[in-house]
């Protein structure tokens, strides 16, 4: 009963935060306004309480469906003419995963393993289990993941709105309030997680909602109209959830690796933007939106930043789509690699 309250209190004070941020205008108020009220809460020990990763799949869910309805057979038919894009950003963050975890294995004396799991962009979840698979501790790696995107979504998006940019915005989705589009959208949001478990798909809670909306929406059906509250609702217990991660023994025991997590995130997040840059320059894109796709952060994030930002959100999450696909398959053998790597480089 105690940690029901707990939670209760917890989650009210992430709903305020996030009505604070709203109130001013800040960009993403509802994950942004909770991550940050939930993060110092738990690391300064005021509000000791551990949030289910049960809470997760609702926010996931309800996220991949808002998402997915902006595939409009529009958007699909211009997402097959970038597959060269596509290609690019994922080679180029993978070369950029590599380099910042060469600079933090000379810097902090990280193995290579470790240095590399910490900043390559994957799921904390599958960089912990590949540490625990090569025998390292596996804590510094999901630390290092879960501060790097508690950094890209709080720095990302407050940069681009600042900027002012939104030339790039789609129109929106073909939305429809009946009852039959809510019925055929419901049942899709069900069905695709169910069936990227049972095909033992990588993350299926959002992947597989974002795939069934996707497919209805480029085959001309119009989605339902998720209502604000329910989406801001879903925001703020991903936010929760993320902030909760970040606990007074964190940085009280691993002083070295907190500080060792800003800087090579930074420089991570300085090479993205260079990325973005140069792929603006070479296929003609929207800078914004290209800083939206290069960031290494999370699918989920970045495609809801996009959309709220009124960046292309389709090209966005097209882009965090092929890096997953090209970088998690390859996950295994490229941690061998630069593992095999700095031990040659370490040996005297």
């Amino acid at each position: 009963m105690k940690s029901l309250s707990a939670l209760a209190a917890l989650y009210a004070a992430s709903g305020i935060a996030g009505l604070v941020f709203s109130l001013i205008g800040m960009p993403l108020p509802w994950m942004i306004g909770p991550l940050i009220a939930t993060g110092l809460l738990t690391a300064t020990g005021t509000l000791v309480v551990r949030v289910p990763i049960q809470t997760r799949p609702f926010g996931q869910i309800t996220v991949a469906t808002f998402v997915g309805a902006h595939f409009t057979p529009a958007a699909f038919h211009a997402l097959l003419q970038t597959a060269p894009l596509l290609i690019f950003v994922s080679l180029f963050i993978i070369a950029a995963s590599v380099v910042v975890s060469i600079v933090q294995r000379r810097l902090y004396g990280t193995d290579g393993v470790t240095a590399f799991l910490s900043v390559v962009p994957t799921s904390p979840v599958e960089a912990g289990v590949l540490a625990e698979h090569h025998r390292v501790a596996p804590a510094p790696v999901i630390f290092a993941q879960t501060m790097r995107i508690a950094l890209v979504v709080t720095i990302f998006p407050l940069m681009l709105y600042l900027a002012g940019d939104t030339s790039a915005a789609l129109p929106p989705p073909e939305v429809d309030h009946g009852l039959v589009a809510f019925c055929v959208t419901l049942a899709g949001a069900i069905a695709g997680p169910f069936l990227f478990k049972l095909l033992r798909l990588n993350n299926p809670f959002f992947l597989g909602p974002l795939f069934m909306a996707a497919a209805l929406s480029a085959l001309g059906q119009p989605a339902f109209d998720i209502p604000q509250p329910v989406l801001a609702l879903a925001q703020v217990v991903l936010g929760t959830w993320l902030g909760s991660c970040f606990t007074r023994r964190t940085f009280t025991e691993r002083k070295s690796l907190v500080s060792s997590v800003l800087v090579t995130s930074a420089l991570l997040l300085v090479l993205c933007v260079f990325g973005a840059w140069l792929a603006s320059r070479v296929f003609g894109a929207i800078f914004p939106t290209m800083v939206l796709g290069f960031a290494p952060g999370g699918t989920t994030e970045m495609a809801l930043t996009a959309g709220i930002l009124g960046q292309d959100v389709a090209l966005v999450t097209a882009m965090h789509l092929a890096r997953i696909f090209v970088i998690m398959p390859n996950l295994q053998w490229l941690t061998r690699l630069t593992s095999r790597a700095g031990r040659k480089n370490d040996a005297p």
